[in-house]
């Protein structure tokens, strides 16, 4: 039985609610990543229907296998499966899990990827260069260009919807402390760097994977970018834009959400969440909030981590 969840919306409808979406939502699937079995490290992909059912594993394979992107019905995955622990390269899978392709010729970073030019380019941070870039490549593992924001971290990098821009998240100091990285924009011609949020003062995050500011997400229906951002125990999905409005809370103070996705026509926003507010709850789920209906639903039960939902069309 699937959970309906109350959570604040009383921004949605200003950011996201328009006109009725179009697209068929029966095509539409979430992918997401599960932690199999905590002593062997191995973190599988599934994949289920908007509504929670139809719930299939398309890894079944004792590695990590973690989904961070999709463009259409492919799937663009990190993977340590043909090397040594948290050793990754990119992959890529259809939404049966049919083949896995190598597209990466080096190991890369445990960091977000992104997908532009109809499928056939995605920005990576390699691993093991001479010194921190992001590249860009193709479907082959060639690189295409590099990318350098010139800071001490910077990770988790996503294209604008026309490709012509990234968002990432950057900061200049100790890199143990990369939790307090902010989003910065650079545009891919003129190299411009522009700082997109601002942390307030006088709050703190504490435990695992709480941000100033999270991976963005850049929605193609509306220009907003989505992030999360954690203060004093609770973490929100945000909305923001390039030219500084003031953040709004897509989620409330009653569910800690984190790494999330949009779907392509706007209307669907998917994220891994706990309402269990301990730092060191052992369990999170999928839930999925619904602009058009203004509802949000639990789509996952049971105990364990169920992680990183991503939107991705069925053929």
């Amino acid at each position: 039985m699937k959970n309906i969840i109350f959570i604040t919306l009383a921004n949605i409808c200003i950011l996201f609610i328009g006109c009725k979406s179009e697209s068929d939502p029966s095509q539409l699937r979430i992918a997401y990543n599960v932690l199999v079995d905590p002593n062997s490290d191995d973190y599988d992909i599934f994949l289920m229907d908007l509504d929670g059912k139809n719930s299939t594993n398309i890894s079944n394979n004792e590695c990590i296998d973690w989904v961070y992107s999709a463009y259409n019905d492919k799937l663009y995955i990190i993977s340590d499966r043909d090397t040594c622990t948290r050793c990754y390269f990119l992959y890529e899978t259809d939404t049966k899990g049919t083949y896995w392709n190598k597209i990466s010729k080096t190991l890369i970073q445990d960091s977000w990827v992104s997908v532009r030019a109809e499928g056939t380019e995605l920005i990576i941070k390699p691993a093991g260069t001479a010194y921190e870039i992001f590249q860009i490549i193709d479907l082959q593992g060639n690189i295409l260009s590099t990318v350098d924001p010139k800071m001490d971290y910077f990770n988790d990098p996503c294209f604008s919807p026309d490709g012509s821009s990234i968002i990432f998240r950057g900061y200049n100091g100790d890199i143990s402390r990369s939790n307090e990285a902010e989003l910065y924009s650079f545009n891919l011609t003129s190299q411009e760097k522009k700082k997109i949020t601002n942390y307030p003062p006088n709050t703190s995050t504490f435990g695992n994977f709480q941000y100033y500011a999270g991976p963005p997400r850049w929605s193609p229906k509306y220009g907003k970018i989505t992030y999360s951002s954690s203060s004093n125990n609770h973490s929100r999905i945000k909305a923001i834009d390039t030219i500084k409005i003031k953040p709004k809370s897509l989620t409330g103070h009653n569910i800690k959400s984190i790494w999330h996705d949009i779907s392509p026509d706007g209307r669907y926003l998917t994220f891994d969440g706990q309402l269990d507010f301990k730092a060191d709850s052992a369990s999170s789920d999928i839930f999925i909030i619904d602009f058009d209906l203004r509802s949000a639903t639990k789509l996952t039960i049971g105990n364990g981590y169920k992680q990183g939902p991503v939107f991705v069309h069925e053929k």
